[in-house]
């Protein structure tokens, strides 16, 4: 079975996979304060919670854009499942050209996003990823890494504006009622929520211009993905495990490698 992790800014995803099924996945809070035994007793716990035993696990795949947390889980994988993780980066074998300038700089998440897309979804297309950023990225009708964009994320951006703003206080990140508020509350959930999905359309739009493609496939993944989703006509289709299986994906392109 293969463990595979997911590490963001915010949280952590942790997935089992037995072949090309997710036997389960969890979310956790992206600490830094946690040793390395930590994260263990907590992926032990939560395995043993659905029945999966650790000493099953044959193999661990690490996606990561936080580089603390990343030597903390490869230490754990080798101190405790005696195993030695593959870290996602762009010098493994991705299925696609990277036809951009600095590919180093690329997130594992979003090198995990277009993967799994690619293997999915009709190409060209498009892979929205609203997490702590909200990111875009383009592969072509070839299915190559075109680029992308970066933006603050909803509840990022969201908690900046709190922070900075004396008299707004944090409020619940949903569709309002009526554009035109009536209360500071109304008015902050049209600007804040209906703003992102405006962002959204807007360099949705402005990138599949610039593509010059008729027929644009777009995938939304992550926290807010499915309630946005709702709201806009932009979005083919959500897919909340896109990262996890992206992960996946790439561990059996480099699997050979690896045992070789």
């Amino acid at each position: 079975m293969l463990l595979a992790i997911d590490i963001g800014n915010t949280n952590t995803v942790v997935g089992i996979y037995r072949g090309e099924q997710l036997l389960e996945s969890w979310r956790l809070v992206s600490s830094h304060t946690r040793t390395i035994d930590e994260y263990w007793i907590m992926v032990k716990q939560l395995c043993n919670s659905a029945d999966i035993p650790t000493d099953k696990i044959s193999d661990i795949a690490i996606s990561s854009v936080v580089p603390e947390l990343t030597n903390s889980f490869i230490k754990m994988s080798r101190v405790h499942f005696g195993l030695e993780p593959l870290v996602v980066g762009s010098h493994l074998n991705l299925g696609m050209n990277l036809l951009v300038r600095e590919p180093k700089q690329i997130g594992a998440d979003r090198l995990c996003n277009v993967v799994a897309a690619k293997q999915y979804y009709q190409c060209p297309l498009i892979v929205v990823d609203l997490g702590t950023a909200t990111t875009f990225d383009v592969l072509s009708g070839d299915g190559d890494y075109l680029g992308g964009a970066i933006s603050p994320g909803l509840v990022t951006g969201s908690l900046e504006l709190i922070r900075r703003a004396a008299q707004l206080h944090e409020i619940d990140l949903q569709y309002p009622d009526n554009f035109i508020g009536k209360t500071t509350k109304e008015h902050m959930q049209s600007g804040i929520f209906v703003g992102h999905i405006a962002m959204i359309e807007g360099i949705v739009e402005r990138i599949i211009t610039e593509l010059g493609e008729k027929n644009v496939f777009v995938v939304a993944t992550g926290g807010h993905s499915e309630e946005i989703a709702k709201h806009t006509d932009s979005v083919d289709i959500v897919n909340k495990y896109l990262t996890l299986n992206g992960l996946r994906l790439i561990f059996n392109l480099n699997r050979k490698k690896r045992e070789q």
